[in-house]
């Protein structure tokens, strides 16, 4: 079992509200690599046979649970996107809903949301034939996802619109009205009434993203990858 990896943003550097959640605290959370279950695990035979030949077969087998997700949305500006801000610290997640008549938004309370588990079986085949006292041919073949798995690794997470200039602004400040508007980021806000009331709308709702908690990165397919070796 591993630790939780939980850690500040270090986003300084771009814009210093970037570390800052809804509340007027530091987002910092657990990061896309917090897995606290791992399981890895490999097993192999060397089957020799007709004096010179030489069989090996292998696998590995790996088990780790989901990795957290964190919703984020466009804070001051977006061009579209280019913005986004751990509103509710990262690692957390809030679920999100818009009424199809008045287009009113509605939030969960914040928290923690894991993708499902992710296993991944891999396979080996090496055939091997002695040349001589020193000298080797092997031929070999890994079946990476040997099973075909199909599980998500990743979903969308940006709650505004990633296809139009989508965001609020606390206090009904932009980033362009400078320190105004890093006072009110940098502090507490009601993010649910900000986008119900969203700056880029004209004080409208803002249009969640369609792809907000939807799959769309799923795990590498099968593939083979093969080998010749000379031993000399």
């Amino acid at each position: 079992m591993a630790a939780a990896a939980v850690t500040p943003n270090s986003r300084a550097f771009d814009e210093p509200f970037f570390s800052w959640n809804a509340n007027g605290g530091s987002s910092s959370g657990l990061l896309p690599t917090d897995r606290p279950n791992a399981f890895k695990g490999y097993v192999y035979y060397d089957l020799p046979w007709a004096r010179k030949m030489a069989t090996d077969f292998g696998v590995f087998q790996s088990a780790y649970s989901g990795s957290p997700l964190t919703s984020y949305l466009d804070v001051g500006y977006a061009f579209p996107g280019g913005f986004p801000t751990d509103i509710v610290n990262r690692g957390m997640w809030i679920d999100v809903s818009q009424s199809p008549s008045t287009g009113l938004i509605t939030a969960s309370a914040p928290y923690v949301k894991r993708l499902p588990w992710f296993t991944d079986t891999d396979f080996n085949i090496k055939q091997s034939v002695k040349l001589g006292e020193a000298k080797s041919l092997a031929f070999d073949a890994t079946f990476s996802n040997v099973l075909n798995q199909h599980a998500v690794v990743s979903e969308g997470q940006q709650i505004d619109s990633g296809y139009a200039t989508s965001f609020i602004a606390p206090g009904g400040h932009p980033i362009f009205d400078g320190p105004s508007f890093y006072a009110a980021a940098e502090g507490k806000y009601n993010y649910v009434a900000e986008m119900n009331q969203a700056f880029s709308a004209g004080g409208t709702p803002l249009t969640i993203n369609s792809q907000y908690g939807k799959p769309y990165l799923y795990q590498v397919a099968r593939n083979i990858r093969l080998g010749l070796h000379i031993t000399f």
